[in-house]
Order: C-alpha cells, then sequence, then structure tokens
C-alpha cells in the first residue's frame, strides 16, 4: 500500500502558525513559518498561501499595512465602536444585532454564544428576541421589517436608556466574542461633535483609499471595516459614528450590506464631493478672458499605435466639440460616427485610473459633452484624457496635456501644429511592377484572401480593386 502523507493541508498549516503569533508580525515572517510548517516544492510556493491569507482577511486575519499581518485575535482586542440606538430598540429595550455588530462577526457565527458584558465586568443576557422596526425607503414610502436582537430590558432599565442616546462597544474578545457595553447619554455626544466628525472623516478616507487600491474598486464589507478600523491612528480611542452611517453619509461611497463601491458621476458631470479628493471636487467656474484664450497643447496618439499622434492646439472657451472635430481631421475619421471624452484620474499613488465620463458628441456636432469647455476641464500638465471614435469599431486615442500657453496672433484655433515622422509603406501593385508609390489604402478584401496586409495606392485601388472596400492608412 502507497505510504499516507502526513504532510498537513494549507489551512491547517496556517492556522497552526496564526495560532503561534501573538503581535503584529511580517508578512515574509509569516510565509516563512508556514512553509515550515508545510514545505513546499513548488515553483510559487507562498501564492496559494497569500490566496488563502486573503480569504481570512476578516474573518480571522488583518493586513495592517502592505508588509504586516495580525490575527484578528489580537489586533481587535481594545478596539472601540458606537452603535446608535433606534426608537424601536428603545422601545422594546432590545440592541439589534445588525447592523450593529457587522463587520465584527461573520455569517458563521451564532450571536447567541457572544459574550456581553457591562462596564463593571457583570455578564448580561444575550438572549436573541425578535423587534419590529420600521425602514424608509423613500420620503413618501416605508416598510415594517423584523430584526434580530438582544434582550437587554434589566440593564437599559438600570442605564435609564432613552431616545438619541447610543451604545459605545469595546471588544475585550475575538475568540470567544466579548463585546463590553456601556451606554452614552446624547448630551455627551453634543459635546464630542467635532472629534466624532474627525474620525468619521478619517475613516471614510481610509475606506476610500482601499477602493483607490482595489483591482475593481470595489471591497467587501467583512473584509474592509476591519481592516479599515485597526489602520486608523487611534482604533482603541473615542470611537465615531457607526460605520455604516459614516459610508451611507460619504458621497464618494455606495455600500450595501455586502460591498463597498466608488461613486461614479453621471454622465458628463463631475464629482462634486464634501472631503474628496481635490482632482474629484467639480465647482462651477466663469473664467475670465485670459482663461478663456489660453491654449491647452495636447499629444493625442492612437492607443495601440503610439508612434501615431498628432500635437493639437485648442483654446479653453473652446469645447469638447471643437476637440472631436479636429481630431477626427487630424486622423482622417469620417464623421458619421459618435466620439467620446474620458477625463483620467489617477487612482491613489498607483498605476490605475478612474474615468470620469466627460460626454459623447455626434455626427452633428451635438452630445451630451459637446458644449463642455476645455477650461472646464480643470487640466494640469500631464492630465490625462482618453478618446474614442465609432462605439462600434472602437478606435481608442490617449491624450496627453503638455503645455498651457499663450495665445499666438493670427492663429487659428484649433489646430493641428505637429505631427509623428511619417513612415511610409508602400503599393504593392505598384511593387509588382518596378515602381515606389506610397500606398494611401489597406484592400480589406484582398487583406482577409491572403490572410496578410495587402497595400495599394489610390490610382491601383480604383483600377485594380474597383469593388473592393479600401482602409486608409494614417502616418
Amino acid at each position: 500500500m502507497p505510504k499516507q502523507s502526513t504532510l498537513p493541508t494549507i489551512a491547517e498549516a496556517v492556522e497552526r502558525a496564526l495560532a503561534e503569533v501573538q503581535a503584529p508580525t511580517s508578512i515574509h515572517a509569516l510565509l516563512s513559518r508556514i512553509l515550515t510548517i508545510r514545505p513546499s516544492k513548488a515553483n510559487n510556493p507562498t501564492g496559494s498561501i497569500r490566496t488563502h491569507l486573503r480569504e481570512l482577511e476578516g474573518r480571522s486575519v488583518v493586513y495592517l499595512d502592505s508588509k504586516t499581518v495580525s490575527p484578528l485575535r489580537v489586533a481587535a482586542v481594545g478596539v472601540r465602536f458606537r452603535i446608535p440606538l433606534s426608537n424601536p430598540e428603545v422601545d422594546q429595550l432590545a440592541l439589534t444585532i445588525s447592523p450593529g455588530f457587522d463587520a465584527w462577526m461573520s455569517h458563521l457565527d451564532d450571536p447567541q454564544s457572544f459574550e456581553l458584558i457591562d462596564d463593571q465586568d457583570n455578564r448580561l443576557p444575550t438572549k436573541i428576541v425578535t423587534i419590529q422596526k420600521t425602514i424608509n425607503v423613500g420620503p413618501l414610502a416605508s416598510h415594517e421589517v423584523q430584526q434580530q436582537a438582544f434582550h437587554l430590558a434589566d440593564w437599559f432599565r438600570a442605564q435609564c436608556v432613552s431616545h438619541n442616546d447610543e451604545i459605545s462597544v469595546t471588544i475585550e474578545s475575538w475568540e470567544p466574542k466579548r463585546f463590553r457595553l456601556a451606554l452614552e447619554k446624547a448630551f455627551v455626544r453634543r459635546h464630542h461633535r467635532d472629534e466624532i466628525a474627525g474620525k468619521n472623516l478619517e475613516l471614510a478616507d481610509m475606506v476610500f483609499s482601499m477602493l483607490e487600491s482595489a483591482v475593481n474598486e470595489q471591497i467587501y464589507v467583512q473584509r474592509t471595516i476591519p481592516t479599515a478600523y485597526l489602520r486608523l491612528s487611534h482604533p482603541k480611542g473615542y470611537p465615531g459614528d457607526h460605520w455604516s452611517d459614516v459610508l451611507n453619509n460619504d458621497p464618494r461611497l455606495q455600500f450595501s450590506p455586502w460591498d463597498v463601491a466608488i461613486t461614479y458621476p453621471q454622465q458628463h458631470d463631475f464629482f462634486e464631493l464634501f472631503g474628496a479628493p481635490e482632482e474629484l471636487i467639480t465647482v462651477e467656474q466663469q473664467f475670465t478672458p485670459e482663461q478663456e484664450n489660453q491654449v491647452y497643447a495636447f499629444k493625442v496618439a492612437f492607443k495601440h499605435r503610439s508612434g501615431l499622434w498628432r500635437r493639437i492646439e485648442i483654446q479653453g472657451k473652446q469645447t469638447l466639440a471643437d476637440f472631436n472635430g479636429i481630431i477626427r481631421k487630424a486622423f482622417n475619421h469620417e464623421s458619421g460616427h459618435l466620439g467620446g471624452f474620458w477625463k483620467l484620474v489617477r487612482r491613489g499613488s498607483g498605476r490605475r485610473f478612474r474615468e470620469i465620463d466627460l460626454g459623447d458628441v455626434d455626427p452633428l456636432g451635438g452630445g451630451e459633452g459637446a458644449d463642455v469647455q476645455i477650461a472646464s476641464l480643470e487640466l494640469e500638465i500631464g492630465s490625462q484624457i482618453k478618446y474614442v471614435y465609432d462605439f462600434g469599431d472602437w478606435i481608442e486615442h490617449s491624450i496627453i496635456l503638455e503645455t498651457i500657453q499663450a495665445t499666438e496672433t493670427d492663429t487659428q484655433y484649433p489646430r493641428i501644429a505637429s505631427q509623428n515622422k511619417p513612415r511610409y509603406r508602400y503599393c504593392q501593385d505598384c511593387k509588382g511592377r518596378g515602381d515606389r508609390t506610397v500606398a494611401d489604402y489597406v484592400c480589406i478584401d484582398c487583406s482577409n484572401q491572403a490572410q496578410q496586409v495587402v497595400l495599394v495606392c489610390i490610382d491601383c485601388l480604383q483600377e485594380n480593386h474597383e469593388d473592393h472596400y479600401g482602409d486608409e492608412v494614417i502616418y
């Protein structure tokens, strides 16, 4: 019989290694310990381990930064958060479990097993009851929901809980879950308004920063909130508002019970956000004559053929419709299709960009972006824009602002100021006759038949490829 392997699984090795960790540790040290427990000869032995650790994020581990990890049983102890009390909770002498304890518990946790204590270390009952709450779903609409709650009648009465009071919660233990409850009266909270506002902004900024780094600008609540809290400057200090209220009240963020995402602007309207990064804030501007007459010099190139570029100059008072027209002219695009513009805003300090829809321009010069003035885009040297011509064929261009300069006298804008040095290709029909003629078109029919690019000049296209479709060559 073959000898059975006694090698632990990755999950078992990770669990054993984490059980030994008593303080935040480097990811490198943790990976080394796991590989000691479970040696591997794989080409990338840490890949599957890192994946498994990411799956545990928010449940049993937390990444304090890009190089440091900690078990939550170590890092979460002492963290404080706030739970607001609704009128039904006060009236029915109960503390709802969701959303109050959400993010600090998983779907595998049984709330009945939680330990609740007061500020005198007295054990509080954890009897689960169902209470009725009214949820507003619009200015004139609401519906009744039933929610599970801890029945805390004796403690509520002893604390003289009243409407607008809140519960301050301290995590005393992660395994098992033990939470210390303390009542905060409404008048005490009012004395800490500025401090709470600062805590709220720090948490919202932390979540927004995590979204900036996320591949899809979407992150799960269960992973996000413990990580965000533990990256705050003082996670064990006086708490801000409950995280769900913080996220709901931040216009940069879209929040659901399961995930958080970036709020995108509608059409070509920019973000108008309180507390957003400066480059995302939009205010209506009245331009001075000097600003309107400034000339923006852009380098415009095919995205996938960066060697084909045009330097286009356009004034601040001119519009995306003007820009669309001069780009079409510069690259010989026919006039029968839409063009669209997106402003690229760098996400954090990485290489990813957020695309802000500036609007489209139709073949007749109308459209959502047609009247958007260049000066209103709040561009600076190095700003990037994406331009797409023909949404069917999706001919994409990269645009970079190179300079902002004064208007030259006796110059018509917009204009093509310069372009790449042409690298000419030659007509294959003429070559067969011993002639050297610059090719004007790709014969699509012949190219498809020959399974290679067939280049022809205008004369040969008309004479030898009369019934064929030709696509103009851009130099």
